[in-house]
């Protein structure tokens, strides 16, 4: 090749680079606005789930529903979130750190076979600050009906802890 067609693919080259490097600059300049549209969108996506839950949480269906499986699976912070020990039937003389322990302990089986167990919403019945909820437990041994006593607590609901309760679900 002569001196003169190499300049000419190297002017070739280089306006091809330029053009290049024009695309990557514009490329560069959306990028920004995209990425802050896109966690903008993620952002709402997860706070509207969030609030439906947090609503569904005002309801003893939504209450019985996360207590029950927050006592079954072994999550104490909705397990004491979302309940009430009966004062009267069964005073609680532990504290929450040895709830949380023994509820720890005695559900890591059904942690291990999660796929196995499920729980239905039977029934609610409402009757003012009152409420009771039949569950269905589905476990690899077997299944069994649970009625859950609730009791209105702020602008939510509560699960009252009896003994009857704690027999059927394993709660401590």
């Amino acid at each position: 090749m002569s001196d003169r067609e190499d300049l000419r693919l190297e002017q070739a080259y280089a306006r091809a680079e330029d053009k290049l490097e024009a695309y990557y600059d514009r490329r560069r300049r959306r990028g920004p606005p995209i990425l802050l549209a896109t966690m903008l969108a993620l952002v709402l996506a997860v706070g509207t789930v969030a609030a439906v839950d947090l609503r569904r949480l005002r309801t003893p269906r939504g209450t019985a529903l996360a207590w029950t499986g927050a006592t079954v699976f072994g999550d104490c912070t909705a397990y004491l979130a979302l309940s009430v020990a009966d004062p009267v039937l069964a005073p609680e003389g532990r504290t929450d750190r040895e709830l949380c322990r023994v509820l720890r302990q005695q559900t890591a089986v059904n942690r291990d076979a999660a796929a196995q167990i499920g729980i239905d919403l039977l029934a609610v019945r409402r009757s003012g600050n009152e409420a009771t909820a039949t569950l269905s437990i589905r476990r690899p041994d077997g299944e069994q009906q649970v009625e859950l006593s609730m009791r209105r607590r702020g602008d939510g609901w509560a699960v009252i802890r009896t003994p009857e309760v704690c027999a059927g679900l394993g709660c401590p």
